[in-house]
């Protein structure tokens, strides 16, 4: 049997030791909270501002492959070999959280792509004129729907969720002038290099080099009469080249009819516009070659 001075020391030492399980019990619960906020915070804010931040990095994009295609038109407008660089962003700035979730893009270059050709509806063997070549710019979204940005014939063209438009128009113009005669403007953009592609995160830089611009106008001899003219292009989104030359050629002020002066036909890999009784055109062919680097 303990003498009374023992068992009070018991009791003064069982005191100290609930006093230190419930600071343990406290620290316990200001970590089940925190990582309750924390998850709560993931789950419910992350998501929300990932979202905001992939659609501006996806307004981005478009707005520096809008000044991929201004700079290459202000080569061609300048007829003479030059150079110009255009910054890509790929992949965006990365959430509030340390950047976790950052979303990757990929660009690529592809020189083969497509195909946009001049030449006459009468006789399949005469081209006028050729052109090759895609850029392109595709996301990796957690959050916002995909896009994708293609830089081809001068044309930017925005893809989402299946749907595609265009959102800057190629070098085309055709119209019946005060003379009555038909006339066509037509520029043809060939992107050329080495085939390539980058992903991930990070800045790109797309160098544009004007190699060659030749323009040519046929008029008088048989154009005199009006000549019959092929515009044949073939890509994947025939649907949107098909709405553009609609709109083009079905313009007031063109003084176009159709199925008299112009026919518009889409083919599963294209689309064929045909120009009856043409008496001029004005056709340009560029060569720009693109090269991709960081």
């Amino acid at each position: 049997m303990r003498a009374p001075g023992e068992r009070a020391s018991a009791r003064r030492r069982w005191s100290r030791d609930r006093r230190g399980a419930s600071g343990v019990v406290v620290t316990l619960l200001i970590l089940l909270v925190a990582a309750g906020a924390l998850s709560m915070f993931m789950s419910l804010y992350v998501p929300i501002w990932t979202k905001d931040i992939e659609a501006q990095q996806m307004k981005r994009v478009q707005s520096q492959m809008m000044g991929l295609k201004e700079n290459i038109d202000a080569q061609i407008l300048a007829g003479k070999s030059s150079t110009l660089t255009t910054r890509l962003t790929i992949g965006d700035e990365g959430g509030p959280v340390l950047g976790l979730t950052r979303s990757p893009g990929a660009i690529s270059l592809r020189p083969q792509a497509g195909e946009y050709r001049v030449g006459s509806a009468t006789d399949p063997a005469e081209t006028l004129a050729l052109a090759r070549g895609e850029m392109s710019y595709s996301s990796q979204n957690r959050y916002y729907p995909d896009q994708s940005c293609i830089y081809e014939n001068g044309a930017l063209i925005i893809r989402q969720e299946g749907r595609a438009v265009m959102k800057a128009s190629p070098h085309f113009d055709c119209r019946r002038q005060a003379d009555g005669n038909l006339t066509a403007s037509v520029t043809l953009i060939s992107l050329d290099g080495v085939a390539a592609s980058r992903s991930g995160t990070g800045d790109a830089r797309i160098k544009s080099t004007l190699r060659i611009f030749d323009a040519t106008s046929y008029a008088g001899g048989d154009w005199a009469a009006g000549r019959t003219i092929s515009i044949n292009v073939t890509t994947v989104y025939p649907s949107v080249w098909a709405d553009f030359f609609n709109g083009s050629l079905g313009r007031p002020d063109a003084g176009l009819v159709p199925g008299a002066d112009y026919n518009v036909s889409l083919r599963s890999d294209g689309v064929d516009v045909t120009l009856v009784g043409v008496n001029r055109v004005e056709l340009g062919i560029a060569v720009v070659e693109i090269e991709l680097g960081v």
